[in-house]
């Protein structure tokens, strides 16, 4: 998530979702395909989702939206300075 400003390393705070209906287009989200978690900001296009990279060098990922969990939101971004392994 380079040009959210989210680095390798930092801690991002995440806060669980109620309604995932309700996650508006643009919102930086943990979201859970295909047995894998990512950090994406997130868009709502009638049925399906499309995943957005803040990096240049991806592409969206788009999925029917009924195969999405958004596990949650990004609500803070600690940097760690100096830790490596949590």
């Amino acid at each position: 998530m380079i040009d959210a400003h989210i680095a390798e390393g930092d801690i991002v705070i995440m806060q669980q979702v109620k309604e995932p209906s309700r996650v508006k287009n643009g919102t930086i989200v943990a979201a859970r395909y295909e047995s894998q978690t990512t950090l994406k900001a997130f868009h709502r296009d009638g049925d399906r989702a499309i995943l957005k990279p803040a990096n240049a060098s991806y592409e969206p990922i788009v999925v029917p939206a009924e195969e999405l969990e958004i596990q949650g939101v990004l609500v803070g971004v600690w940097r760690g300075y100096g830790i490596t392994d949590i």
